[in-house]
């Protein structure tokens, strides 16, 4: 299993989801700034996917007020979705760990 999920997002979507992550003063993975690349390259912490797809979910409304920001933000969470399951990059939480 791997430790880190890699993915491409596409540039304003990146920058969407990065605004509403400093809106919230998130302290946690936040994805580099676009600049003048068309994808921005998300190096997600495997034991971060979980909680950073709920965040941005939960917080999409920073991100304006139109039903299309808040579409961008809700692909954001597909795409790291799709991208999970396609490499098999999840968080381990220890559970299989305990005993009986």
């Amino acid at each position: 299993m791997n430790d880190v999920l890699e993915l491409d997002i596409p540039r304003s979507r990146s920058e969407t989801a990065r605004q509403v992550l400093e809106r919230i003063a998130w302290r946690g993975y936040m994805p580099p700034e676009a600049g003048d690349q068309s994808n921005v390259a998300w190096r997600l912490p495997a034991d971060q996917i979980d909680l950073i797809r709920s965040v941005l979910r939960r917080n999409r409304r920073l991100a304006g007020d139109s039903p299309v920001q808040w579409s961008s933000i809700d692909r954001v969470c597909e795409s790291i979705a799709e991208e999970s399951r396609r490499t098999g990059t999840r968080p381990h939480y220890g559970f299989d760990n305990l005993a009986p």
